[in-house]
């Protein structure tokens, strides 16, 4: 484990006491990190917009939720940092539930562990973070978060703008420059160069056991088989139109499908599938997911419309605008029955009811806010 990665701490300004979203008993708690897209700032919301913890941090940040619900992972690429915040939601398990106790927000570490960190991807026991500047991956144990944010440095040869997934046991790493993918073990060494190229390699997904890599002229998909790994790549379909390619992915495991940007569209492949379905959509995906439950995709497009889409029928279901086009991409977090997307023209966030299926509020937060990531949990309040 490489030695002197330095621990800032955290920086906390105007914590208030932390409030719950309901009554006592038993149910869901939320809370919404959300970062300004010009200032060093990351704010602790309830689900009404109140300010529970206000934090400057050490640069401008991009907000990534970690499984279980109780921490966001901050990235400050202009810092060479990243950040751990815990949402002051804990869990104490009792064996048949769990009891959530309800504390301040703070940032639980701050680590500069190299240059330009900016793909991430967390299979819930470990965080990969990779840096573009030297190429470096920092992996993290989030088995021990709150114990030990020490990563572990692996080198992957050189600065590029690198996509990094965590599968069987080994990182699958690729760059935008190399157009290669490369298996490295958790220790650091380098055992496979895949033999598909992969132009311009960009947007990284996992469904089961196979991972999924954006490139220039398809998809590379890459699964393991017996004691190493094996590549396949899914070309464009005939008449794809000039410049449309998948850059970002995204899956579910109870969905089964990835699907990633396309154009003006959304292209949906199956781990084991050679051809594309393709859905068109009114304006240019921005952000999409799936909610938790893996039964709908969320999309917000470039002309401010969310939409609600079935990945089954593959067919949208519902749309809604929720704000005028915007400038940036805005940052999206799914919760359970609830959306939230951001709007930093007018300083909001707005919430979305998935169940009503309307804008349910837009909270007041001030400045831009732009990056966005949900803390939820399930448990009793005593």
């Amino acid at each position: 484990m490489r030695k002197g990665v330095a621990v800032l701490g955290a920086l906390a300004l105007g914590l208030s006491l932390a409030h719950g979203p309901g009554e006592k008993g038993e149910g869901l708690f939320r809370r919404l990190a959300v970062a300004d897209g010009r200032e060093p700032m990351v704010r602790v919301l309830d689900e009404d917009g109140r300010v529970l913890g206000q934090f400057t941090v050490p640069g401008p940040a991009s907000l990534y939720p970690l499984l279980g619900g109780q921490y966001v992972l901050a990235v400050h690429r202009d810092a060479g940092a990243v950040s751990f915040l815990f949402g002051g939601l804990r869990l104490e398990d009792h064996g048949e539930h769990k009891d959530v106790k309800e504390e301040n927000p703070h940032v639980a570490a701050t680590l500069r562990t190299g240059p330009k960190p900016t793909h991430t991807f967390s299979n819930g026991e470990a965080l990969a973070v990779f840096h573009d500047g030297d190429g470096t991956v920092a992996l993290f144990d989030l088995r021990r978060l709150g114990l030990d944010f020490t990563p572990r440095l692996v080198a992957t040869g050189g600065a590029d703008h690198g996509a990094v997934v965590l599968l069987g046991g080994v990182l699958l790493v690729g760059g935008l420059e190399r157009g290669r993918v490369e298996v490295y073990t958790p220790a650091g060494a380098r055992v496979l160069t895949l033999p598909q190229a992969c132009p311009r390699l960009h947007g990284e997904a996992v469904l089961g056991g196979v991972a999924a890599f954006g490139c220039a002229d398809g998809v590379l998909l890459v699964e393991k088989q017996g004691q190493g790994f094996v590549g396949r790549k899914v070309p464009h379909p005939a008449g794809t139109p000039e410049g449309a390619r998948v850059s970002t992915l995204t899956a579910h495991p109870r969905a089964g499908v990835f699907v990633g940007n396309f154009g003006q569209a959304l292209a949906f492949l199956e781990p084991g599938g050679s051809r594309w379905e393709v859905l068109p959509l009114p304006a240019r995906p921005l952000r999409f997911a799936f909610d938790p439950e893996g039964e709908a995709l969320y999309v917000l497009t470039a002309d401010g419309r969310f939409h609600k889409v079935d990945p089954r029928a593959r067919r949208v279901v519902g749309s809604l605008e929720v704000m005028a086009a915007p400038e940036a991409a805005p940052g999206l977090a799914l919760g359970h029955g609830v959306a939230y997307v951001a709007d930093p023209s007018r300083g909001d966030v707005v919430r979305v009811d998935l169940e009503a299926w309307r804008v349910a509020a837009r909270l007041k937060v001030g400045g831009a806010p732009l990056h966005l990531a949900l803390f939820e949990v399930e448990g009793v309040k005593h």
